[in-house]
C-alpha cells in the first residue's frame, strides 16, 4: 500500500505539536490537568518524542477537568486556529473521547470519514474516571461505558462477532435518536459519580475492553512532571513506568521491525499550508 511522503508525515506531527502547545498553555493558565498517554507517553519515555512509526498524540485528563476545558475553550483558546470537538460541539462526532482540531487542515480516517464532522488534524483527549470498587461493580462500570459508546456512535461495532453485533442492533433499535442522546448523557453522569479526585484507583473508559479493565493508582498520575518530547516539554504522570507496564508490559522492548508501521487508516492529509496527499486504503 502506498504511504504518505515524509514531508506530509513530518508536517502532520508539527501540526499535532502545535495543537498540544495550545492545550498545554490553556491547562497551565487555568489550573487544569493533562498527561501524555498511551503511545505519546511511551514515546516520551522511550524516545523523548514521537515513537518513530507513530502518527498521533494522545492525552488523558480527569473527567471534570475535561468538562471544564470544553466550557472555557472558546473564551481562552485561539479559535481561529483550533476547534474543540465533542458530542456537544459536533453532533455527528460519535466518539467517547474529545479532540482539539486544527482549523484549515484535513485528516480523513475510516472511523469518521463518512460523517459530517470537523475533519481537521487533531489530538485525542481521553477522560479519566474513578474506578468502581469490587469485581462485579467494575464489570458493571465497563458495561455502562460500552453502552454509552454504542449510543453515541449509533452504529453496531464491526468485527466483534454476531452476538455482540445483534445485541448492539437491538439496543440501538430500542432508543430513538433523541433517546440515544439522553441515554448517553445519563450513562456519562453515572460513570462520573465516582470522581477522579476522591478515588484511590482510576480508569479510562473510552478505549477497548482490555484497556477499560486496566486500573491505575491515582498517585501514579499525581501533579505530573515536564518531560522532553521532541524539542518541547510536556506533562507526563509522576510514575510513568508503572502506568506503561500496566498497558504494554515490557514497554522498553522494541517491536519486531515488520510491526514498526504507522497504524492509523488515514486516506487524506492536508496541512494548514495547503500541502495535501491522498492514498488508497
Amino acid at each position: 500500500m502506498k504511504d504518505f511522503s515524509d514531508e506530509i508525515k513530518n508536517g502532520l506531527k508539527e501540526v499535532q505539536l502545535e495543537i498540544l502547545d495550545e492545550l498545554d498553555r490553556i491547562c497551565n493558565e487555568n489550573g487544569l490537568r493533562y498527561y501524555l498517554a498511551y503511545g505519546s507517553l511511551l514515546g516520551a519515555v522511550r524516545h523523548n518524542g514521537f515513537i518513530p512509526w507513530d502518527d498521533d498524540i494522545d492525552v488523558m485528563m480527569p473527567y471534570n477537568d475535561m468538562v471544564r476545558l470544553e466550557a472555557i475553550f472558546n473564551e481562552v483558546a485561539d479559535t481561529e486556529r483550533f476547534f474543540y470537538q465533542s458530542p456537544s460541539t459536533d453532533s455527528q462526532f460519535g466518539l467517547a473521547i474529545n479532540r482539539i482540531c486544527r482549523n484549515n487542515s484535513l485528516l480523513i480516517e475510516s472511523t469518521l470519514g463518512g460523517r459530517n464532522v470537523h475533519h481537521g488534524i487533531f489530538i485525542d483527549i481521553y477522560p479519566l474516571f474513578g474506578a468502581w470498587k469490587g469485581k462485579i461493580a467494575r464489570k458493571r462500570q465497563i458495561f455502562v461505558a460500552m453502552k454509552r459508546a454504542l449510543y453515541l456512535y449509533n452504529e453496531p461495532p464491526k468485527h466483534k462477532g454476531r452476538l455482540i453485533t445483534f445485541g448492539s442492533k437491538v439496543l440501538l433499535c430500542i432508543k430513538s435518536g433523541k433517546g440515544k442522546i439522553i441515554a448517553y448523557k445519563k450513562l456519562t453522569s453515572k460513570l462520573a459519580k465516582v470522581d477522579f479526585d476522591t478515588s484511590k484507583t482510576i480508569c479510562e473508559l473510552s478505549s477497548n475492553v482490555r484497556v477499560m479493565k486496566s486500573e491505575y493508582d491515582k498517585e501514579w498520575f499525581g501533579n505530573g512532571n515536564r518531560h522532553q518530547f521532541e524539542d518541547r516539554k510536556y506533562i507526563i504522570p509522576d510514575a510513568p513506568d508503572k502506568i506503561l507496564r500496566v498497558i504494554y508490559g515490557d514497554y522498553m522492548k522494541l517491536p519486531p521491525v515488520e510491526q514498526r508501521k504507522y497504524h492509523h487508516d488515514y486516506s487524506i492529509i492536508k496541512l494548514p499550508n495547503g500541502l495535501e496527499e491522498k492514498i488508497d486504503l
